[in-house]
């Protein structure tokens, strides 16, 4: 699959990087409901929107980090990186933000 990127790539990174820098200005109880309300969007669209917007695919097989890691030539197993993506990241992010605002006040 070639990778697309444009304005849903854009769009999609800032996203990402305001949800990896939220645990040091938002609070993790809003983090908890942002990643609750991004399973319902998995639940309810197969997907991330973005995603099918950007390739019309339901099949969850790319994430934005595969679109970057295979834009640099790595080569990644995009089964794992999607559960990685999906059930790692958010709760690191969780985990980061309670850290910071709950243990470390």
């Amino acid at each position: 699959m070639k990778h697309k990127f444009g304005i849903y790539f854009c769009f999609h990174l800032i996203i990402v990087l305001f949800m990896w820098s939220s645990p040091f200005w938002l609070s993790w109880k809003v983090i908890f409901l942002l990643i609750f309300l991004y399973y319902i969007q998995l639940l309810f669209y197969g997907d991330c929107i973005l995603i099918i917007a950007q390739y019309k695919n339901k099949r969850r097989e790319i994430t934005i980090y595969t679109q970057i890691l295979e834009n640099f030539n790595f080569k990644i197993n995009r089964k794992r990186l999607v559960f990685i993506s999906d059930y790692v990241f958010p709760w690191v992010i969780l985990g980061i933000a309670f850290f910071w605002q709950v243990i470390l006040k």
